[in-house]
C-alpha cells in the first residue's frame, strides 16, 4: 500500500498510474471532491494515510506551506517520505533533517513535465536520497516518471536542479515571446517564424511547444503553469538572497513575469 497525500492536477493523474501498475493506493487531499474522484483508498487525514501505507508516503502538495502542514502530521518510525512538490533547496533539506530526527527518511523528488506529462505518465523526476530511499520508492515513481536522475545522497540537491530548469525554462519563455513580438512587428506570424527558429540557433523546448507555452499567458489563469513558475521563482531568488548568490536574469525574468498580473 502506497500512501499519497494530495490528489490535484498531479496527484490525480499520478493515483491513477499507480493503480493500474497494480500498487494499492490510500490517498488523502483536503478538498473532499479530489478525493471523490481518486483511484484509491479514500482516508480521512494525513494520519490515516501514515498508517495505512506500507512504508512509502508521497506527497504531492503545491507549497512549501502546505508540505509543512503535511510533515508536521507525519509520525512514523521507518517511513520514506517523497517530496513530489518543488520547494526550495534550504527548506528541503531542513525538512529532511526533522524528519530524520523523528526516525524516518526523506526522499528528495521534484517533477518536470507538467499536467500534461502527469496524465501521459512521462514526467522527469530529480532524486536526492540515500541508495535505500531510492531503492524503496523507485518502483512506484516509474509507474509514472518516463526519465528519472539521481542526482545526489542529500535532499535539496534535486530541488535545486528543478529550480535551475525552471529559471532556464523562464528565460526561454521571455525570449520566445519577445522574439516573436519583433517579427510580428514586421507582419510575420508565429507559424511563419517558428519553424525557422527551430532548424536555427535558437531552437528550446519552448518553441517546440509554443502553442502550449502561450496557452500559460493567455487569461493568465489562476494555478496554470506560469503561476507555478512564478511561485518557483520566487522561491528560488529568496533562497539565493540567503546564500548571497548573484542571478541577474533570474531577476529580469521574476519582474517581467510580476508584470504580467498588474
Amino acid at each position: 500500500m502506497v500512501g499519497l497525500v494530495g490528489l490535484g492536477d498531479m496527484g490525480l493523474p499520478i493515483a491513477g498510474h499507480l493503480k493500474r501498475a497494480g500498487f494499492e493506493v490510500a490517498g488523502f487531499d483536503s478538498d473532499r471532491d479530489r478525493l471523490h474522484r481518486a483511484p484509491v483508498r479514500k482516508l480521512a487525514s494525513v494520519e490515516e494515510v501514515t498508517e495505512a501505507c506500507d512504508g512509502l508516503l508521497l506527497v504531492c502538495v503545491r507549497t512549501l506551506p502546505q508540505t509543512e502542514q503535511v510533515m508536521a502530521r507525519i509520525r512514523r518510525p521507518k517511513l520514506t517520505v517523497v517530496v513530489l512538490s518543488t520547494i526550495t533547496p534550504s527548506a528541503m533539506l531542513r525538512l529532511a533533517e526533522e524528519l530524520g530526527a523523528a526516525g524516518m527518511e526523506a526522499l528528495d523528488a521534484p517533477m518536470s513535465g507538467g499536467v500534461a506529462g502527469a496524465e501521459a505518465g512521462t514526467l522527469t523526476l530529480m532524486l536526492a536520497g540515500s541508495e535505500k530511499a531510492v531503492a524503496r520508492a523507485r518502483p512506484a515513481l516509474e509507474t509514472f516518471g518516463k526519465t528519472i536522475f539521481e542526482v545526489g545522497a542529500h535532499p535539496g540537491l534535486a530541488q535545486a536542479v528543478k529550480l535551475a530548469n525552471q529559471l532556464m525554462l523562464c528565460v526561454a519563455m521571455l525570449g520566445t515571446q519577445e522574439g516573436l513580438r519583433l517579427a510580428r512587428s514586421y507582419g510575420l506570424q508565429p507559424e511563419q517564424v517558428l519553424p525557422i527558429v527551430n532548424a536555427s540557433t535558437g531552437d528550446s523546448w519552448v518553441a517546440e511547444h509554443w502553442e502550449t507555452v502561450r496557452g500559460w499567458w493567455e487569461g493568465l489563469p489562476e494555478g496554470g503553469g506560469l503561476d507555478i513558475i512564478y511561485k518557483d521563482l520566487r522561491s528560488l531568488l529568496g533562497d539565493a538572497a540567503e546564500r548571497k548568490l548573484p542571478l541577474p536574469v533570474a531577476a529580469i525574468a521574476f519582474n517581467q513575469l510580476r508584470e504580467a498580473w498588474k
